[in-house]
């Protein structure tokens, strides 16, 4: 979920947006949370996730990468460097983390459930393309990847409409929205097809128009952190209630992504060295959604179930607290030096050099 919104939101008003970063910590962990209490379910047989509500995190990471990449794209750079920043942001790692487990596939298969590597499967997840497995689930190897397969999608879309200046965010939600309603049209397909045309595609839209108003109303750029408490309470009353009513949706979902997000582009972190680690810990999120399951799955593969119920909680708590701690460590020493790398422009040769000159 959704990346170089770091580097972009350090611009002169980059500090009203640390929130954004923040939040990205806020989506990420609700992911920890959910597969957290769904460890517990499918490992130890825990009646209920009393985390469910976690994964509602994705779809807070879709509406925030289309309102960062509204917000950060300049068309003027144009296509070469938008795809630049893309592939330096997301590729490296999860290029990383799939050969890893493609690895241990091969090496060690017991340690993981339902990984199967072929030829086949590795270049399509390389390539962000996800494949039906076995089980029904449409993902690339490193499961958590399908959400990238989207960001991706997304991404693809939006660099195609930078051609139209400052009007890209407008003709990507239209392009978006025509594939909504091709789905709608003909539900039926192929695994691609059906994958392609989701109707949580809306979610890209819903956070490029939220740019839009923040960029229209100096009042939603002033901030308030009363306003951002109202809101993001509203939130969380909407979706139970919805939930409550009729059960989980995309409407649900969605709706309490979008007000959620706007609850914390209102917000204003104060200085101070707490608020610093927690924007360092939303940089590091993107590592912290990525090897969590896989994380959570070794306590279970190396010490078994035999353990009662609240020791088993502790060590995943611990666990939680290590995987926190790995993703950073991920973000200083192989995120941001393979972003610098990637980012560095060429030096021209000495006989270019004089000819410029």
């Amino acid at each position: 979920m959704v990346n170089e919104q770091v580097l972009s939101m350090r611009r002169s008003n980059s500090k009203q947006l640390d929130s954004l970063q923040f939040l990205r910590f806020v989506a990420a962990f609700s992911v920890v949370l959910f597969h957290f209490g769904r460890t517990l379910v499918l490992e130890y047989h825990v009646d209920r996730n009393y985390f469910d509500m976690g994964a509602a995190g994705v779809d807070i990471f879709f509406v925030l990468s289309g309102f960062i990449i509204s917000y950060s794209s300049d068309p003027r750079r144009g296509l070469v460097y938008f795809a630049r920043k893309r592939v330096a942001r997301i590729v490296p790692l999860y290029w990383l983390l799939t050969l890893v487990i493609v690895l241990i596939a091969l090496v060690k298969p017991n340690l993981l459930n339902s990984t199967v590597v072929t030829v086949d499967t590795v270049v399509k997840s390389l390539l962000f393309i996800p494949y039906q497995k076995s089980g029904g689930a449409v993902q690339p190897i490193l499961f958590l990847g399908w959400t990238l397969c989207y960001e991706v999608f997304f991404y693809l879309i939006y660099g195609a409409c930078l051609i139209f200046g400052a009007r890209a965010t407008w003709f990507a939600s239209a392009a978006i929205l025509f594939l909504i309603a091709l789905h709608e049209i003909w539900p039926a397909g192929s695994v691609e097809w059906r994958f392609y045309t989701n109707p949580i595609l809306i979610e890209f839209v819903l956070g490029m128009m939220l740019h839009k108003a923040y960029s229209a109303y100096s009042a939603i750029r002033s901030g308030s952190n009363a306003a951002a408490f109202v809101l993001v309470l509203l939130a969380c009353g909407a979706y139970f209630f919805i939930v409550t009513l009729a059960g989980p949706s995309l409407f649900a979902s969605s709706l309490f992504a979008v007000l959620f997000v706007a609850g914390f582009l209102l917000m204003r972190l104060p200085s101070g060295k707490l608020w610093a680690v927690l924007v360092l810990l939303g940089d590091a999120s993107y590592s912290l959604y990525l090897i969590h399951p896989y994380t959570f799955q070794l306590p279970v593969k190396l010490l078994g179930k035999h353990f009662s119920l609240p020791v088993v909680t502790g060590i995943l708590a611990l666990v939680t607290l290590c995987t926190i701690g790995i993703s950073v460590a991920l973000l200083k020493f192989f995120e941001r030096p393979m972003q610098a790398l990637l980012m560095r422009r060429p030096k021209l040769v000495e006989g270019t050099a004089a000819v410029a000159e």
